[in-house]
This record gives C-alpha cells, structure tokens and sequence, in this order.
C-alpha cells in the first residue's frame, strides 16, 4: 500500500461543533479540546473501500470502516473484528467465517452476511485502476450463510487468505449505501461500522470524522480527529510548534525531524515498521525493455548514500522488496549486484548486450506523498547513473493525483513506497510480480506465476518461506524493480499527546481510536 495520522475525548455537543466548524483561524483553540487535530503532507484519493490503494487513503478509511479480521495493535496474527472466527473448509480453498451480531452501520443499518458479499463482488467488479481488487484475483466468489455466515471460495489454495481479510481492500460498506458498480464520491456521506463517521471532507484541506454512536466496540479515547492536509512539511512542521495541530503523521523531511527532536514540548515517536521505497521500471518500454539496462542501474543504485546523505540514517539500505526482519527476507540485490555502486559492472552488462551508451532515460518521482525528501532522493539517483557516464537522466514530476493515475501508461521508470497491507513475506511479492500485479509496468514472468500459486498453497511454514526466497532470487534477476531503502513508523507530536507509541508497530497503521490528550 502507498501513506500516516492522530486523536482525543469532550462534551458530544462541544466536540460536534467544533468538528464541523473548525477553520485554519480556530485551529489554536480547537487543539485544545479532546479533538485530535492531526496533519499529514499525504493525500486522499477516493474514500470508498473500493477506489485506492494509497496509505494517506487508508489513514482516513481505518476510522470509519472495519474489515473481518484485524492485525495489530501488538498481535499481528489475524484476530476477530467484523467476523468472530474465520477457518478453511476441507482444504485450503475454501474459508467460512461467522460474522459479529449486533453490528449496526453508523447509519443505523444492521450489519449482515448480505454487506459482506456486496463490498468484495463491487471491488472485483469495480476494477478501480488504483490497484485495490488486486488483492482478490484469488477469489473465486463469495457466498452467504444466513445473515451471520459468509464462505469464500478460492481459485486455488490459499493458506494466507486470513491476512487478506484484514487488509483495506477487505473493508466492509453497507450494501443499501454503495453502488454495486461504481464509486461513491468522497464528499458523499460515507457509512461505515468503524469508530468514526465523517463529518466533512474538503480535497486537499481537512478530513473531519467525529464517533460513532453506534459503534460496537470501546469508546475512541478522544472526541474526534481532524486530518488538516498540508502542501509543504515546513508549513506542517511551524503549525505543530504552535500548537495549531496536535501531531503531524506524514511526513517530516529528515532535517525537521532532527530539529523537532530537539525541541522542548515536542516528541518524535519512532516504532518498528517494514516501509520501504522502490524504483519500478517498464520491461516492454523502451529502453527498460532491456535486462542489460535495468542490471546496470541496479548496479549503480546508490543506497547508501541516499540513507546517509539524504536521510541522516533515519532509514537503511534495503535488498529485497521483502523488509527486512520478515521471516524470509534474503539479501538478493546484494547478492548479484552488490552492496555498493559498481560502474564497472554496470559499464560491463550494458557491453555485453551492445547497448550504446550513455542511454537516455527519462524518471518520475512524486514531490510531496512520500515527503519533500524525495527531490533530493532522486536527485542522488540522478547523480549516481550520470556520473557512470552510462546514463543521461531527466527528472521529471508530478503530484499525486495525477502520478498515480498515469502509472505504466506515461511513466516508464517511477518511484513508489509500500506500506504493507499485512506483515508477512508475501505481501511485498504479489501485488509486484506474479500475474495480476498493479505496476503496469509489464512484468510476467510464467516462473513467478508458479511460485506465487505455490507458495500460497504451501501446508507448512517452512515451505511457504523457502518458496518466497526463490521469488526474491527470480525478482532480483529479472529486476523490474529496485528496492532501495527500509523505514520506520514515525509520528510527531505535542508533549500532551498520549498513546501513539502503543500504535506504532509493523502494520503501519496509526490507531486514532486509541489516542487521547490532555
């Protein structure tokens, strides 16, 4: 998944009010109330379950729709949500699970086996090219038990369809709500059966979600959250120092955040995660279309300097796609390409296959999602293939809303970021390279399909693991992407902020619920 947030507790009436009222002028009192008010240089796609596939998306669905199953806070294992218990049925192609009662919307409406059906048949019908259904081409169809049981019937066997149903493209809407075959607006009123409902929504500017009454589940421990969406890091950065906003989540460059951790009243949170950052390249597009071209700018890849130069070591070289410290994860890249820049390799490879050099490549990276460092992340890029002399880099840009619409179709070599839908090994495999996968960027390879369905079906743990290495083996060979650099999960926030560390942990997701203030 491609993004981060904050929250807190007062009087139902005052917290309504001040949740649909509140303006960049009432900021300052506003962050005084039990309102989490948090800001984010990330950005919102389409709120429906069924149209995106970024994490600043995610952030804001997480409050107000729940899945099945659930990772975190702390077990990562899936655990009941929506669905009390979950299990295959004769086999690992089939998987029943029985359904919470006494479930309503946070429009009243009962929450049945009937919105189950419906919110994975839209998905897989809607198609919406963010990606998000990809996470279902597995899924054969879905059937209903009664108002309380649901059964999914899959293609071929598959051991971790649990993990799938905690994951965002496994939110449940109700059916009396949405489309059956086309998106709902964000502005539109969204129904959900999470801990939040959304008041108001303006693109670009504020999210503003308050509780829902009808909730099943605990209380959230503050009156609300506010997503106030920021432009610049450095604008977020001189709000949160005063006291207009109570945390930022998303993203601070690496110099403000050495800077905020010196500050009095300020406290930087840092938790163990598994985000990372990519290099995709098309192999049927001139001239990625070339192994020889895409071997030589893995050799040339410049990781260590963009984790030291660029990000202070805030984050760490990485070699897989797989993050590092997941069972399974080997060191791939470094393997056949080194652990270090090697012009010599690189000027070889290109040799051998008779590509005449330097070879022009045009390369897109998004200013703003992943943070202002990008520029400089890519400028190093830039630096490291020109200098080879092997390469003549242009860079190009684009914000997010329209980079990510064009995808594979305009753009030929990209940057993205992944923020793991579930943790485990195979979640940084299947929605880059076996069939179906959301790059566009033209990779299939008829080996990787079969790993993929293997590995899926594999009735032991040991086995499953020792499949994903061959995957890692036959991805860093091919190399239609290059991993580069591994992550934390950081939040930022004002000394009166409490829970965030709780939330901090390897699914990437930041809890609202949990958070209070005083």
């Amino acid at each position: 998944m491609q993004g981060k947030l904050r929250f807190l507790l007062v009087p139902a009436g005052l917290a309504v009010a001040a949740l649909v009222a509140v303006t960049a002028a009432t900021a300052r009192t506003s962050a005084s109330s039990s309102i989490i008010i948090d800001g984010t240089t990330d950005t919102v796609t389409n709120i429906d379950p069924a149209g995106n596939y970024d994490f600043g998306t995610k952030a804001v669905d997480f409050m107000i729709f729940e899945r099945l199953l659930d990772s975190g806070p702390g077990k990562l294992a899936p655990h009941p949500s929506l669905a009390t218990g979950c299990a295959a049925v004769g086999g690992l192609k089939t998987w029943s699970c029985t359904l919470r009662k006494g479930v309503k919307f946070s429009n009243g409406d009962p929450f049945t086996s009937a919105d189950v059906k419906w919110s994975f048949d839209r998905s897989v019908k809607i198609a919406d090219p963010s990606g998000i259904s990809s996470l279902f081409t597995n899924l054969k169809s879905v059937t209903t038990d009664g108002d309380y049981g649901v059964t999914f019937h899959l293609k071929h066997a598959e051991a971790t369809w649990p993990n799938i149903l905690t994951t965002p493209a496994a939110q449940i809407v109700d059916h009396n709500v949405y489309p059956a075959d086309k998106l709902l607006p964000s502005t539109s009123p969204q129904v959900g059966t999470g801990p939040y409902m959304l008041s108001t929504y303006t693109a670009g500017q504020q999210a503003v979600l308050k509780p829902n009454p009808n909730y099943w589940g605990p209380k959230p421990a503050n009156g609300g959250v506010i997503i106030t969406y920021y432009t610049k890091s450095s604008t977020m950065k001189l709000a949160l120092e005063k006291g207009e906003i109570d945390m930022a989540f998303e993203t601070f460059t690496p110099t403000e955040l050495v800077s905020l951790q010196k500050e009095s009243g300020i406290t930087v949170h840092q938790g163990r995660a598994a985000s990372i950052r990519y290099f995709v390249m098309d192999t049927n597009r001139p001239p990625t279309n070339n192994i020889a071209v895409r071997k030589a700018i893995a050799y040339l890849m410049p990781r260590q300097t963009i984790a030291a130069r660029v990000y202070h070591d805030q984050v760490r070289p990485l070699y897989s796609m797989v993050a590092d410290g997941l069972p399974g994860h080997i060191d791939a890249f470094a393997s056949i390409y080194g652990r270090v820049p090697s012009k010599a390799k690189a000027a070889a490879v290109l040799k051998a296959a008779g590509v005449t050099t330097p070879v022009n490549l045009q390369v897109w990276y998004t200013p703003s999602h992943y943070g202002d460092a990008s520029a400089d992340e890519y400028v190093e890029i830039q630096r490291a293939l020109n200098s080879s002399g092997l390469f003549k880099v242009s860079l190009k840009t684009a914000e997010w809303a329209q980079y990510v619409k064009t995808l594979g179709s305009t753009k030929g070599l990209f940057q993205l970021g992944w923020f793991p839908d579930y943790v485990d090994a195979e979640n940084y495999l299947f929605p880059f390279y076996p069939k179906g996968q959301f790059l566009q960027n033209g990779y299939s390879n008829p080996k990787m399909n079969a790993l993929a369905v293997k590995e899926q079906g594999a009735k032991t743990t040991a086995a499953r693991l020792a499949i994903v290495k061959q995957m890692q083996v036959l991805a860093a060979q091919d190399v239609p992407i290059i991993p580069y650099w591994q992550g934390s999960m950081i939040a930022v926030s004002r000394n009166n902020v409490q829970g965030i560390d709780k939330t901090l942990d390897p699914t990437f997701t930041m809890r609202f619920n949990l958070l209070s203030k005083s």
